[in-house]
């Protein structure tokens, strides 16, 4: 039996999806010969501007994202080259592999591939018994579709982290032609949805100990290509976990608490390194990126593992907090190899990071920033910041921005800057403690409101700020 797991394409235009593979030079191709025909009706000048006015089209409309693999699902104006090695895809195709399944990986993501027709073409030719799509809140109609048109093929299973107990409900109901839902991580579930064949919602099966599994599958085409632009080691980068899960407890996070449920899987250094050396060997990648929820938990542990690092020789960068680690640790990292240090800080605001539970160990975490820039000047630091959290003021982001300016941080930045960070936009995503809370404040008709999901760009955070309803909120508790 052959099992397919895609990451269908991400690409819209003017807030909705392309179905067709349609660049901005042929639709405006199609409407230029639309005009040219209607000019030739003898309308009118003004009736004639009216017309261009309503058909302009401009690269602006387009919209490139992220979705498997991404804790965080956004969209860009433009290409990226900016893909995370989908996890769950890749861990839970090579235990299927392993209990003796045929499997492939089809990500459009990685490989630019944008029409969602010939995608489903392309997956077809595979032959699958069972294909698993891995779905975003932010992309529902586009993995909807794909499914719709997937199910005549084959059967269709619907994998996401935000899949709550409702969701998934309502999402069976309307679409009796999607036979499984594999709710939050599915590496065990799509195991046991395999063998079992049984149709209906799969319950999230956490993975407690990762060595215990097969190294995630990478014999597909394009897994080569995922890389972090922020972290500009040779290619090809190599993209690992060495922990899966955050013991911290942030509201706005959704992986941690939809995906994971709390759960924290820590390998060990030397299955980490048994992993790179079989990569290197195999793939020939020339750097790793650690895309761990929050890579630099245990200091022992991750002293270890900058043992081995050091023997293998090869660049490496992280995903980590400020707050974890003490400096001598950072320095040790920096001495086996590291080069690229990206921080989620949100906010330098304490009242701000103790609104949303960040759960700081060490409230000088500005000053281990200043340390790691002043000591290591060539070190790539990257730090993930926020918009719109619960009470954040617009006040407070422009101390955030100064703060960052007086560091030399640059907005997104250049390699030959060294300093850099981005800025996203807080989404309540459902199933997380954020989601809860506007329930709470707001009523459940808040539940049915439509809600921009793209971490990217302005979100309803920024209206409720606005009205000043953390203010309210915190006036009412007196």
């Amino acid at each position: 039996m052959k099992i397919v797991l895609v990451n269908a394409p991400f690409r819209t235009y003017n807030g909705k999806f392309l179905k067709k593979d349609i660049t901005l030079e042929k639709i405006k191709d199609n409407l230029n010969c639309k005009i040219d025909y209607l000019y030739k009706r003898h309308l009118s000048p003004f009736l004639q501007e009216k017309i261009n006015l309503k058909l302009h089209l401009n690269k602006e409309g387009f919209r490139y994202g992220v979705r498997a693999g991404s804790r965080w699902p956004w969209t860009a104006p433009s290409p990226h080259g900016d893909s995370p090695y989908p996890f769950m895809l890749g861990y839970s195709a090579a235990l299927l592999k392993e209990n003796g399944f045929e499997v492939n990986i089809l990500d459009a993501v990685v490989n630019e591939f944008y029409s969602c027709e010939k995608f489903v073409e392309k997956i077809k030719k595979e032959n699958p018994d069972i294909v698993i799509i891995e779905s975003a809140a932010v992309t529902m109609d586009i993995d909807l579709w794909t499914a719709k048109h997937v199910s005549e093929f084959a059967e269709v299973a619907l994998a996401g982290p935000h899949f709550t107990d409702d969701i998934a409900l309502n999402l069976k109901e309307e679409n009796p032609y999607i036979k499984y839902f594999l709710k939050g991580e599915y590496i065990k579930s799509s195991l046991k949805m395999a063998q079992t064949r049984e149709a209906g919602i799969y319950d999230s099966e956490i993975v407690t100990d990762l060595d215990s599994i097969p190294f995630p599958f990478r014999d597909y085409e394009g897994a080569e290509k995922y890389y972090e632009v922020t972290m500009p080691t040779p290619r090809p980068q190599l993209q690992i976990y060495a922990s899966k899960g955050c013991p911290f407890k942030c509201k706005f996070c959704m992986w941690p608490q939809t995906m994971y449920k709390g759960n924290v899987a820590q390998r060990s250094p030397e299955k980490i390194a048994e992993e790179i050396r079989y990569n290197v060997k195999k793939y020939g990648y020339k750097s790793i990126f650690f895309d761990d929820d929050t890579f630099n938990i245990g200091n022992e542990r991750i002293s270890k593992l900058c043992d081995y690092l050091k023997e293998i020789g090869l660049p490496w960068t992280m995903m980590g907090r400020l707050d974890c680690s003490p400096d001598w640790l950072y320095d040790k990292m920096i001495e086996s190899g590291c080069v690229g240090m990206r921080f989620g800080v949100e906010t330098f605001n304490l009242d701000c990071l103790k609104r949303i539970n960040k759960g700081l160990e060490r409230v000088d975490f500005q000053g281990t920033l200043k340390y790691l820039s002043e000591k290591h000047p060539d070190l790539w630091l990257h730090l993930t910041m926020m918009k719109d959290m619960p009470g954040q003021t617009e006040e407070i982001h422009q101390k955030d921005m100064k703060i960052l300016e007086d560091l030399g941080f640059s907005l997104h930045g250049t390699c030959d800057t060294h300093r850099h960070f981005q800025l996203s936009h807080c989404v309540p995503y459902k199933g997380t403690q954020l989601y809860k809370e506007m329930i709470e404040l707001l009523g459940q008709e808040f539940d049915s409101q439509n809600i921009n999901l793209d971490g990217n760009t302005d979100t309803i955070m920024s209206e409720l700020n606005k009205k000043g309803l953390w203010k309210k909120h915190d006036q009412s508790l007196l």
